[in-house]
């Protein structure tokens, strides 16, 4: 049978195989050459490849790292950065004096976060996990060493170890081990941010109630007192006077007064240092400047989401640069429908003239005025500014600030 006769075949359907069409080409506007107008080319292929030899070469560091940059290895080494290297990560910062240990001189225990062969800086979290689960980064430069510690919550036991110093609800979540800490080597000076002095220092009571607590004590009051038949002449009362003390019918437990929405003025635990008022500014300019950041890190001290009725959560934030450095502790409150908080306390150090600023800041707004300010501004969340801690500070007015300075002898 020939390939004509093959080609027009019976098939079982009734019709005849068709021959088999040419495969279509279409001509490369770039090259000229024709390639199949459909699926993947060779060209295709090649030029994926190239693209993606571009890009892991533009992500490797155009030049060598400088030797004099080591990483330490697990046993407690000390690194030693020179100025130089340091000067030229910053074309317009000047070279600094500095004398940079990472991990910091005193440091105890193994350290975990090494720092970066090419930049510098502290790698963190660390690149190894360990057990139990915990970050120690630290670093020294002049006079002053920097330690942060990140721990997981606490645990039950660790809860109830802190009954005994603590008579009220705690917050849901509570990183108790999670710290911050400089130290200044010569004076043993001392700043530190912790969960558990910060509860120490909220306020015995709070004014802020929910958007809906007086249908909720009407709804408490009437069961009970559905309940309490034999005293007849409670419920007369009640009647007579809306005033009185609820506590008797609302059957509400309370061992000890305190402020339920953590609203801490938490400016930090000092050792060894004595702050006075002062009217200088603080130095923004200083910040703002494009220096080489040698360490960061931030972490959650406490989180509580009141009930479903919104969040008040405080946390740290830490950045050092060659000649300085800024901490922040900042308490962010949202209670739906009724308030937004922020109490911030930034610490600022001058590691060349050892002189500390302290700076402390009340804010408060109304929560409708603060909604009111992002309309027509997202479209797809309107409500997620009012989860963003920086946005709703620049939004609400200030209440208080205060500017405290302490210079420490070199």
């Amino acid at each position: 049978m020939s390939k004509s006769d093959n080609a027009n075949k019976t098939v079982p359907d009734g019709g005849h195989k068709s021959p088999p069409k040419p495969p279509s080409f279409t001509r490369n506007l770039n090259s000229g050459v024709q390639v199949p107008a459909s699926g993947i080319n060779a060209i295709h292929i090649d030029s994926a490849r190239e693209m993606v030899k571009i890009h892991t070469r533009n992500r490797l560091p155009q030049t060598p790292p400088n030797p004099r940059f080591s990483i330490p290895t697990a046993r407690n080494v000390s690194v030693k950065v020179s100025n130089d290297a340091i000067a030229s990560m910053s074309s317009s910062f000047p070279k600094p004096t500095t004398n940079i240990s990472v991990p910091a001189r005193e440091h105890t225990g193994k350290c975990t976060n090494p720092q970066c062969a090419h930049c510098g800086s502290v790698i963190i979290p660390a690149p190894k996990s360990s057990f139990p689960i915990q970050d120690k980064p630290s670093i020294t430069i002049n006079d002053w060493s920097i330690y942060t510690i990140k721990r997981p919550i606490l645990s039950s036991q660790e809860l109830d170890d802190l009954e005994e110093r603590f008579r009220f609800p705690l917050p849901e979540m509570i990183f108790g081990n999670n710290s911050v800490k400089l130290v200044n080597d010569k004076t043993k000076s001392i700043i530190e941010f912790n969960a558990l002095d910060a509860l120490d220092s909220i306020d015995k009571s709070s004014d802020l109630k929910v958007s809906y607590h007086q249908e909720w004590l009407e709804a408490r009051r009437t069961n009970s007192l559905s309940t309490d038949s034999h005293d007849a002449s409670a419920e007369k009362a009640l009647k007579e006077n809306g005033n009185i003390d609820l506590t008797k019918y609302t059957d509400l437990e309370t061992i000890k007064n305190y402020d339920w929405t953590y609203s801490t003025n938490y400016k930090g635990s000092i050792t060894n240092m004595e702050f006075a008022k002062t009217d200088e500014k603080f130095p923004i300019d200083r910040l703002l400047n494009p220096d080489p950041i040698l360490f960061f890190d931030e972490s959650i001290l406490y989180e509580d989401e009141l009930g479903d009725n919104g969040i008040s959560m405080l946390s740290t934030k830490i950045r050092v640069m060659p000649t300085c450095l800024l901490l922040l502790c900042r308490l962010f409150l949202r209670i739906d429908n009724v308030i937004f908080r922020i109490r911030d306390t930034r610490v600022f150090v001058d590691f060349e003239t050892n002189k500390v600023l302290r700076e402390y800041k009340e804010q408060d707004g109304v929560y409708n005025d603060v909604l009111g300010k992002i309309s027509g501004k997202v479209t797809s969340d309107p409500k997620s500014l009012l989860r963003d801690p920086n946005w709703v500070s620049q939004n609400i007015p200030v209440l208080k600030s205060e500017l405290e300075a302490a210079q420490l002898t070199s």
